[in-house]
């Protein structure tokens, strides 16, 4: 769903309203399929106004489910999170340095501000880094398969006792490198 810069400008003095249910999945099938198996019809409700600055404000909030893949097993889970957009839009990239470095602001793309890009994008930047079946967070054993298996980190230290201290001296080898030893010092002063 796309509005405009024609339509938007005439929103100046008061917001333009917005209750609109979009369809996510053509998108997600088409930049992430990776990370999104589908998506219900997401509801979103906010506002668009111009301000002062001849900036475009995007203010809402949804609420998403959807189904991710595991993880570790790749299967199916159910997922839902509620989010809230609050993001610039400017005509003229060079306007985008004004702003601070923590904001969010976009030029617009083809001249107008894209919703459904910016609801996607949103639902994206907020996905868990692990996602997991409620079986699998029960303790389901892991992943095998012919002459393969999945082990948590604690078995391999047990299974391969030589390994794990080769990889911890590694590690204390490296943070004790001798020719950074006076750089160290250095930093100290």
């Amino acid at each position: 769903m796309k509005f405009p810069r024609q339509q938007l400008q005439k929103y100046r003095n008061e917001p333009l309203h917005l209750e609109e249910t979009l369809d996510l999945n053509p998108a997600i099938q088409e930049r992430f399929s990776d990370l999104i198996l589908s998506a219900k019809p997401v509801k979103v409700t906010g506002t668009i106004q111009m301000d002062d600055q001849d900036d475009y404000l995007l203010i809402a909030s949804f609420h998403a489910d959807l189904t991710l893949p595991s993880s570790r097993s790749l299967s199916p889970v159910e997922w839902a999170t509620d989010l809230a957009i609050h993001e610039t839009y400017v005509e003229d990239p060079k306007k985008i340095n004004r702003f601070e470095e923590d904001e969010a602001v976009f030029p617009l793309v083809n001249n107008a501000v894209d919703l459904s890009q910016a609801v996607l994008d949103n639902i994206v930047s907020a996905l868990p880094l692990q996602v997991l079946t409620p079986e699998e967070e029960a303790g389901a054993p892991l992943p095998e398969g012919k002459d393969w298996q999945v082990i948590s980190e604690a078995d391999f230290m047990q299974e391969h006792p030589v390994e794990a201290s080769e990889g911890e001296n590694a590690e204390n080898d490296a943070k004790l490198d001798p020719r950074l030893a006076k750089l160290d010092d250095f930093f100290k002063k």
